[in-house]
């Protein structure tokens, strides 16, 4: 499990809700939910990447600020619950998802979304001093619920943190005759350690919705100057898959300090070695998402056109 840091929150109830009001006003503080403010230091990502970045820690704020709000017994769930565990998602959460044993009332905040609660002792864990439901209930929540490509990005991330493909699928068996199992069984199968990148997903989410075999992650390639590993491949007819972050190339991008030049002239070394080793590389980035179509066919390019014959649209997992 990954340390999550959520921003400190400040609320209405315990500050002077006029000058919270103002500041906010003023941008000296920022309103992440009704009666509550962070400081804009604890919420805001400069740079062009920043973004994502940002919506997440509002989410996080969102969620510590709810917990010191609520009174009646909750607990973290579906994509709040992933955020807090430390997984990777594919969009932030707009709304705060708990489970409750109580109906809301009709006046209730429309920023939290509310489940009836079906909990187990075993499905509620703690996770940065919140009260969450465990990485296996996460994940079987997620998978019937979410979108299959939001709920793999979580999937993947969870196997990666340590989560065990037998208990995702003993704690869905224990779901049986809720919607969404079959869904939730096929998210759970296709899950792969592998991704390091919600990216990385989408992109093996493509290939799988093709109809193309299931490819590799982390496909080692042997070269003469030393072992790589490309994100994705398929070994058998020697093609790597690289998904190329911008990030990296950007100043500071990947840490304080990170020189985009050095980054360039690294990858292009490891790339000139993967392909003296025999191995043709494909790279893709963000950009591709607006054509899939041709980020596939200029994948499709290295695969037998008797393999080509057989792929179709896997109708279980709809486009984006």
């Amino acid at each position: 499990m990954v340390e999550v840091k959520i921003p400190a929150v400040a609320l209405a109830l315990e500050h002077n809700r006029n000058k919270l009001a103002a500041g906010a006003r003023t941008g000296e503080v920022l309103r992440v939910r009704r009666g509550a403010y962070c400081a804009p230091d604890a919420i805001q990502v400069d740079g062009p990447s920043g973004a994502p970045r940002e919506a997440r820690q509002k989410a996080l704020a969102r969620a510590r600020a709810l917990h010191s709000q609520l009174r009646a017994k909750h607990v973290f769930s579906h994509a709040s619950a992933a955020l807090l565990l430390g997984c990777l998602v594919w969009t932030t959460p707009r709304e705060t998802h708990v489970y409750q044993h109580y109906r809301a009332s009709g006046h209730a905040a429309g920023d939290v979304r509310r489940y009836s609660w079906t909990l187990a002792p075993d499905d509620i864990i703690e996770a940065a001093g919140l009260p969450v439901t465990s990485l296996a209930r996460t994940v079987v929540d997620c998978a019937r619920t979410l979108h299959p490509l939001e709920a793999l990005v979580i999937a993947d991330s969870a196997l990666g943190l340590g989560a065990e493909r037998e208990e995702l699928l003993a704690t869905l068996d224990a779901q049986t005759g809720r919607r969404g199992i079959q869904r939730a069984r096929l998210v759970i199968e296709l899950a792969d350690l592998g991704p390091q990148s919600a990216w990385e997903t989408w992109v093996r989410y493509e290939l799988l919705r093709a109809g193309l075999p299931r490819p590799a992650t982390q496909m080692p390639v042997e070269t003469d100057a030393g072992l790589f590993h490309t994100d994705l491949g398929y070994e058998q007819w020697a093609l790597g898959i690289e998904f190329d972050g911008q990030v990296k190339y950007r100043p500071d991008g990947v840490r304080p300090g990170h020189d985009p030049a050095q980054e360039y002239l690294a990858e292009k070394a490891r790339a000139d070695a993967i392909r003296r080793a025999g191995v043709s590389l494909e790279n893709v980035s963000a950009s591709d998402k607006q054509d899939v179509q041709a980020m596939l066919d200029r994948i499709r390019a290295h695969i037998p056109a008797d393999v080509l014959r057989t792929a179709r649209i896997d109708s279980r997992l709809p486009a984006i």
